[in-house]
């Protein structure tokens, strides 16, 4: 009579680990991978350049509100970063907006529907950019060169994800 007790404990104890773990599956958030690319110009403003413009394939892989950003210089006479991937926390994601930290510094994407910067190429991405000598109408969402080592504070940078 103990061992059939037992048994039916054993069979119990296993069945509400199952269950537990089957649950934890269906509830834990599901990983996020966002690509796109990261623009920038020493003009300061998203038409124009001096000497410098660039390009970079940008890579966005998220697990819960944790994740990192990697960046692959795609087009550009050269590599102005001096880093090229970051460490991503307290990622959000709403229909208008992505808010996270990279390397701890604040930083918003938010949805274009229209993207007349660049006559409609990014539409429905999650943009953020800025610039020295940018038009009010090209600065969006909250970035800044400052995040990405090797770029000067006047560049107009432009982060778009999708």
């Amino acid at each position: 009579m103990n061992r059939s007790i037992l048994f039916v404990i054993a069979v119990a104890a296993i069945t509400v680990l199952t269950v537990g773990v089957l649950l934890f599956q269906s509830f834990r958030p599901s990983a996020v991978v966002l690509h796109g690319s990261l623009f920038v110009s020493d003009a300061g403003r998203s038409h124009g350049g001096f000497e410098y413009n660039a390009e970079w394939n940008a890579t966005l892989t998220i697990d819960g509100a944790v994740g990192s950003l990697k960046l692959v210089l795609s087009t550009g006479l050269d590599d102005a970063l001096t880093k090229h991937e970051y460490s991503i926390t307290e990622f959000k994601m709403e229909p208008s907006k992505i808010s996270m930290r990279i390397d701890g510094q604040p930083l918003t994407l938010v949805w274009v529907e229209n993207d007349t910067i660049w006559s409609h190429t990014y539409d429905g991405y999650y943009i953020a950019s800025w610039g020295g000598d940018a038009p009010p109408e090209e600065m969006r969402g909250n970035i800044s060169p400052q995040i990405f080592p090797g770029l000067a504070d006047h560049y107009y940078i432009e982060l778009r994800l999708k």
